[in-house]
């Protein structure tokens, strides 16, 4: 919704906005200095994704100075460590794997909430990750199994981790192909 409660629209037609358009929402930097959960990755996973992607040597070679920099086997594009989960030309069931890093004071533990994509049942594994100090590095697992298409448009959702205090959410983005 904008500041007049009506549903964000997209220019210059007017239609419907998707997070596509709007993105994720705002950063608050007070809150960033104490994220509770943080979705690492460097450089290496960055290549790795373009790799994955399909970029060329050339692309590669401004980037890195080297020519066939890609490693044989890439992870597939969506299991990028990145907070966002995206899966275009979704054919069956999918699974997307990520892994958290806890930054906080003491013990934890973080339950998973889905809201879930019209046409896709999601279950994530484990549903609570429990953390016992700072710095710890836990990784779950989402499923993805569609029960309609989506008519090659994409449907939204969302997975948020919780632990009473912070809520750290990613938004999911699915293009279902096939069943």
């Amino acid at each position: 919704m904008d500041n007049t409660r009506k549903l964000i629209a997209r220019e210059p037609n007017d239609t419907e906005a998707t997070p596509f358009d709007y993105g994720s929402g705002h950063i608050n930097p007070l809150g960033a200095l104490n994220p509770g959960l943080i979705y690492d990755f460097d450089s290496n996973d960055v290549i790795n994704f373009l790799c994955s992607t399909g970029a060329s040597p050339a692309q590669l070679k401004n980037l890195t100075g080297q020519l066939n920099y890609c490693p044989k086997q890439t992870k597939r594009s969506y299991d990028f460590n990145y907070p966002s989960i995206g899966v275009s030309n979704m054919n069956g069931s999918v699974s997307v794997y990520r892994t958290v890093t806890y930054y906080g004071t003491g013990p934890t533990a973080y339950v998973a909430k889905v809201d879930y994509p019209a046409g896709v049942q999601v279950a994530v594994t484990p549903a609570k990750l429990k953390f016992a100090k700072t710095g710890e590095k836990l990784s779950f697992k989402i499923d993805f199994k569609p029960v309609k298409t989506s008519d090659g448009n994409f449907v939204f959702g969302a997975l948020t981790w919780s632990n009473g205090m912070h809520k750290v959410r990613s938004p999911i983005a699915l293009n279902v192909l096939s069943l």
